[in-house]
């Protein structure tokens, strides 16, 4: 049982063929980050999750500066 989880074949190679496709491009046009198969997706959620929790730290500096939403 042991040894099959011990023995398998390396994937590495594989692996790593997608981060070594195009080796002269670096930088903003092909960032690290981006090249796994669910990046995109992942940092488009992080990003809208972001963006959400700004406005709304904005939007509530903007009510308390107006005395806005007070509970009496």
């Amino acid at each position: 049982m042991i040894r099959n989880l011990v023995k398998y074949p390396s994937r590495v190679r594989e692996l790593q063929s997608r981060f070594n496709a195009h080796p002269n491009l670096h930088g903003a046009e092909n960032p690290t980050y981006m090249k796994g198969e669910g990046d995109k997706l992942v940092n488009t959620a992080a990003m809208a999750l972001f963006g959400l929790g700004l406005a709304q730290t904005l939007r509530g500096w903007w009510n308390m500066s107006w005395g806005q939403g007070k509970k009496e």
